[in-house]
């Protein structure tokens, strides 16, 4: 396995980015959602679900074909969730989204370790259909914590940080499923001004679509 850092000295900032990504993934998400808010375009491709899933977010590889999701431009190659997200980052337009305070480093942090210990298998039993009463509480739990803290701030951290895209993959996978966000009203505005920094709305379709071998333009309207 080659590793290679971001800053290459070849150019290939004018090189199509591509995503292999799962459909119905929380993962590719967010990697979505970060390249509308970014304005970063990307092909993106529906692998089949053989491939290595990104579900805990405890690696990162570089020059792997065998796991979702994977970013690609020109001959370079990295995957899981952190790495794409940074790569986007730093190729995306705007301010970078590393927090330089440490009141806001911690915040974000604090969220997205809340995602994968706590929010991320809550999101999987309500999809699937498992979800135990402790479950439902335990989000609602989780997302009135949330609306509270965006009745106080425009975005999760403060100012908008990895935390954003991260937290709003799971909401938009449980809007998918179904999940009623009516008592939730902050949150509501709060993914709407994720989706005006986009452009547009995400394209939920997507999360829905069948995983079977497919090619997609940027699901960002």
């Amino acid at each position: 396995m080659g590793f290679f850092s971001f800053g290459r000295k070849k150019d290939i900032s004018t090189q199509e980015i591509e995503l292999t990504g799962i459909s119905g993934h929380v993962a590719t998400l967010k990697c979505l959602i970060l390249a509308g808010i970014k304005d970063v375009p990307l092909s993106t491709t529906l692998a089949s679900y053989d491939v290595g899933v990104d579900q805990v977010n405890s690696y990162q590889y570089l020059e792997s074909s065998k796991i979702a999701p994977t970013i690609k431009q020109g001959d370079f190659t990295v995957s899981g969730t952190r790495a794409i997200l940074t790569y986007i980052d730093i190729r995306g337009k705007g301010a970078s989204l590393t927090p330089r305070k440490a009141r806001v480093l911690g915040q974000q942090n604090y969220w997205i370790d809340i995602c994968y210990e706590l929010l991320g298998p809550v999101t999987q039993a309500v999809t699937t259909g498992t979800a135990t009463d402790d479950d439902k509480k335990l989000l609602d739990k989780m997302l009135t914590s949330l609306n509270n803290l965006l009745s106080e701030s425009l975005y999760v951290a403060g100012p908008m940080t990895f935390a954003d895209p991260h937290v709003a993959a799971y909401i938009y996978a449980l809007g998918c499923s179904g999940v009623d966000m009516a008592s939730y009203p902050k949150i509501g505005e709060w993914i709407t001004r994720l989706e005006t920094d986009m452009g547009g709305p995400l394209k939920i379709e997507y999360y829905l679509m069948d995983p079977s071998q497919q090619t997609v333009t940027t699901q960002v309207a």
